[in-house]
């Protein structure tokens, strides 16, 4: 009786115990940053529904994601934090009828020819432009002049030369939706100080071009008709831009954008076993 007494009182105590948690466990992506981008990337990663843990340490920035039994898109997390976003839009330059249009050469790694050309555009337009293989060659190519800023974008397999005024604009983005109806293409809504901004660029630069940048590229460069007044505009992408491609980036231009992306420094699991490089 007495024997029986004791091992229930031993199963009693063992089924108070607490159960042991079991130590987490995941993938864990260390990337190079500059500057506070904690919040940006918390941003970003909420846009897409990814669960992640954010260590910073000086200029290193660890992003741990939990094996919760729910799979997740390592690729597609690098990609979404690896690009900067840095949307902006600027007036095209007016261009000078005493532009100097002739041919011209350079090297940048090798002898490198420049057409650089007049060519109608639009009916009575002119474009004075470089055409080259690559951006460094083509803004080394081009003087500007003072206030004005050379942008580069892509032009029949290559890359060709704008001429915008400057300062551009830097939109502050409130909500960025991807669509693929007409095309890949992210339509921005704008917080209020930059629909008003975007306004008065808008106005301005009436039969001018407005070039699209993204990253220091020009996506699109339409002909503005009428001020666009309603805070939103649409951000037209490469014709090789998948719907995943466009939803990444709508997600970065939502969450803001990271001054040159951040670079992946080491990848591997965290948790048991230990970290592995």
């Amino acid at each position: 009786m007495r024997l029986a007494l004791v091992a229930g009182l031993t199963a009693a105590v063992l089924c108070a115990c607490p159960r042991r948690k079991e130590p987490e466990r995941g993938r864990e992506l260390v990337f190079a940053k500059k500057g506070d981008v904690r919040l940006t990337v918390e941003r970003r990663l909420a846009r897409l529904d990814v669960r992640a843990r954010l260590y910073e340490d000086g200029d290193t920035l660890s992003v741990r994601l939990p094996d919760t039994g729910v799979p997740v898109d390592v690729a597609a997390v690098k990609a979404l934090l690896s690009v900067p976003a840095k949307l902006e839009f600027c007036a095209e330059a007016r261009l000078d009828p005493q532009a100097n249009c002739s041919p011209a050469t350079l090297e940048d790694g090798g002898v490198v020819g420049v057409d650089l050309t007049r060519t109608p555009d639009d009916g009575d337009r002119e474009t004075c432009m470089v055409v080259g293989p690559t951006a460094d060659a083509l803004r080394s190519a081009v003087d500007a002049g003072p206030s004005r800023r050379v942008l580069v974008g892509p032009h029949q397999g290559r890359l060709r030369t704008y001429v915008a005024e400057a300062p551009c604009l830097t939109p502050r983005v409130l909500k960025a939706e991807a669509t693929m109806e007409r095309g890949p293409m992210v339509t921005v809504t704008f917080d209020g100080p930059t629909a008003s901004r975007f306004s008065e660029l808008t106005t301005a630069t009436v039969t001018r071009r407005l070039f699209i940048v993204l990253d220091d590229v020009v996506t699109s460069a339409p002909v503005v008709l009428e001020p666009i007044t309603g805070g939103r505009a649409m951000v037209t992408l490469g014709d090789g831009t998948d719907a995943t491609r466009a939803r990444q980036l709508a997600a970065a231009l939502e969450g803001g954008p990271i001054e040159g992306g951040l670079t992946l420094t080491r990848e591997g699991v965290y948790g048991p076993p230990r970290l592995v490089p």
